[in-house]
């Protein structure tokens, strides 16, 4: 005898698209607008060119608009429309009349479930099926068949529709409120990502020299937020290059091929293997759901604690940290009020939606917890019970320090914000000791300036200690004291070595990796341009003066480079002291920029400031050059001038 339950019923499956037609509807016709109708436009412009000549429409719609504009088109359409298709099919688990009907028809759960949704996965992937076939139509039809392009598209958009539709459907699992299903499915997607840049910024408010975690775990959170990790150029396709020499002039250049190039298409298999393990999981969830849950916000049992101490946990956070902004910035314990409030607030609000009734009140045993969960976490944070705000770590122990700051000095140029890795002992001692002072001065109030401390650094270190493990601070400000250069061991004292040393603005400047790159074939010193500067008191800060800027280029940028390497080995250029740890005098100086450059655009360039009277070499070469180089020479274009030069040509003694 036949039996009377199956595992597919193809008449629910028909209703079920048949009932849900405008949302498949809707997906299709945004598709033919995007590829087949776009295509078609292509082909009526190429076949409307001039006789012999071609536009190349078609061309780009195969090789660039398929592949890399409509590639990235999907992934919004499949999150959107994915969790569209997820509440369509699955609508029936949010009402308890067709819950239980559903539930009363000779179907097994297992069939109920996979008939729902292959019902609702078809309402993405036969239209991209249909939209491809259409597209290879309008390209074959414009004698221009891609069928890379084409079916790159196809793996990725059936790829993204099949991963956001089964994350929509595993979200349907745990809630039977049709409203509470997009919710849920838009907090899964970003939930990872806003909740680490919410511990991030409570963590830099209350742990002081805190700056960032590090790249591993900002890598696991791409995985965890697909809508970042698929977006933009992550997953797209392009055409390849090739470096191309016309044999008559010798000019190079990169000319298309009729290859393209793919990327992303194992991030979006990933995330296929994850949808399939989602589908599984959702599987055996909706075989042991509850009928009776139909309406719930919160389906699933064991989930409503997980729901409730979650939404008071992002609530106090977000909240938190909202108010302190709108407050003007609460810190410390202001900022900790304002966290425990809200997440007592959020368990409240978690509570009447489970309950659907505003009479929770008299459950506070689980708003005491939340509240002292907060307390516990303020005190170990605030109180550095952990040891983080002191940590300094031994010299001994540092195999090499990654320093960004030294900025107490300014002097407009590419060695006022140092950026270098040092593995120097004695460099790594010196940059310990500026750590030590900035710690000794969390717990200041504003008093600084009456200790004479009147000079303030940026400072970023990234210590790799020999175990391999690495400690990375960050100081807003960390303040100076002039007066303290000639103490050694003091925060001044330190900062000082370190601007004497001159191989260590050697590659702050940057003028290590201009020497390096000129070293090599196909780079050459493009040009050096000098920048008459002056202090603007309206506004505040330098200002280039246009009208008065020069161009120098080969051999003389070449010459000036030399000028000014010798200037600042002697400390005649770019050299810094406390003694003027301050922003621009108001008075004019310049500065000149040297530009490097390969073949292929590549730019490698630096700046340093000089002042009459200090960089002798390079003033000197200056006024040589004006005299028997320039000054025959000088053409006016527009309000600049510019002094040219020829491959070869050696300036005049």
């Amino acid at each position: 005898m036949r039996s009377g339950t199956s595992y597919f019923d193809g008449t629910v499956f028909k209703k079920t698209i048949l009932r849900f037609w405008p949302l498949w509807g809707a997906y299709l016709a945004l598709w033919l607008v995007m590829l087949p109708l776009e295509g078609l436009v292509s082909l009526r412009l190429e076949a409307n060119a001039y006789p012999g000549v071609t536009g190349g429409y078609m061309e780009s719609f195969a090789y660039t608009s398929v592949p890399q504009y409509r590639v990235q088109m999907a992934l919004p359409l499949a999150v959107v429309f994915g969790v569209l298709c997820a509440m369509a099919a699955f609508s029936h688990l949010c009402n308890p009349r067709s819950a239980n009907f559903f539930g009363s028809l000779p179907i097994r759960r297992e069939g109920l479930f996979l008939t729902h949704y292959l019902a609702g996965l078809s309402f993405l992937l036969v239209p991209n099926a249909l939209i491809f076939l259409l597209t290879l139509a309008v390209e074959a039809a414009g004698g221009c068949v891609v069928w890379t392009g084409l079916l790159f598209w196809l793996a990725a958009a059936c790829g993204e529709c099949f991963f956001f539709y089964s994350l929509a459907v595993f979200c349907a699992m745990f809630t039977g409120h049709i409203l509470a299903l997009p919710a849920f499915y838009g907090i899964v997607n970003v939930l990872a990502y806003g909740v680490t840049g919410l511990v991030l910024v409570v963590f830099q408010q209350f742990y002081y020299g805190f700056t960032t975690f590090n790249s591993g775990v900002f890598g696991v959170i791409g995985w965890l937020t697909p809508v970042l990790k698929l977006r933009g150029d992550a997953v797209m396709g392009f055409r390849e290059l090739v470096l191309v020499t016309d044999p008559a002039t010798g000019a190079t250049d990169y000319q298309p091929t009729g290859a393209l190039v793919f990327q992303g298409l194992d991030i979006v298999g990933i995330y296929a293997i994850v949808a399939a393990i989602l589908a599984v999981c959702a599987f055996f969830l909706y075989r042991a759901r509850r009928l009776e849950s139909a309406g719930d916000v919160v389906s699933v049992k064991a989930m409503r604690p997980v729901f409730q101490y979650g939404v008071a946990f992002c609530a106090g956070l977000a909240l938190g940290w909202g108010t302190a902004f709108v407050a003007g910035g609460l810190e410390g314990a202001g900022l900790a009020a304002a966290i425990l409030i809200w997440g007592v607030i959020g368990y409240f609000a978690a509570q009447m939606l489970l309950d659907k009734s505003f009479k929770v009140f008299h459950k506070w045993k689980g708003a005491a917890a939340v509240a002292g969960a907060f307390l516990v976490l303020s005190l170990v944070v605030g109180l550095d019970l952990t040891g983080f705000e002191t940590r300094v770590p031994d010299p001994d122990n540092v195999a090499s320090v990654d320093v960004t700051g030294l900025d107490a000095v300014r002097l407009g140029d590419s060695g006022d914000r140092v950026q270098v890795k040092v593995d120097d002992p004695a460099r790594i001692e010196l940059l310990t000791a500026l750590h030590r002072e900035a710690v000794e001065q969390r717990d200041w109030e504003g008093n600084w300036d009456n200790q004479g401390y009147t000079a303030n650094t940026g400072l970023e270190l990234k210590y790799t200690l020999r175990d391999g493990t690495t400690l990375t601070r960050w100081y807003r400000h960390m303040w100076i004291n002039p007066d303290q250069a000639g103490e050694e061991g003091t925060g001044a004292w330190a900062l000082e070595q370190l601007y004497a040393d001159r191989e260590l603005y050697w590659r702050a400047y940057r003028f290590d990796q201009l020497e390096e790159v000129l070293a090599q074939p196909g780079w050459r010193l493009e040009r050096a341009e000098l920048e008459p500067c002056q202090y603007s008191e309206k506004y505040g800060y330098s200002t280039v003066i246009d009208d008065e800027m020069l161009y120098f280029y080969a051999p003389y940028a070449r010459t000036l480079l030399d000028a000014v390497e010798e200037d600042f080995w002697a400390g005649r250029i770019g050299a810094r002291t406390l003694d003027n740890a301050d922003w621009f005098p108001p008075a004019e100086w310049r500065t000149l920029a040297f530009y490097a450059q390969d073949g292929d655009g590549r730019v490698v360039w630096m700046n340093i400031t000089m002042r009459d009277g200090e960089a002798t070499s390079t003033l000197a070469a200056l006024e040589a050059l004006w005299e028997h180089a320039v000054g025959d020479r000088l053409e006016e274009t527009g309000q600049n001038a510019w002094a040219g030069g020829e491959p070869g040509m050696a300036p005049a003694d």
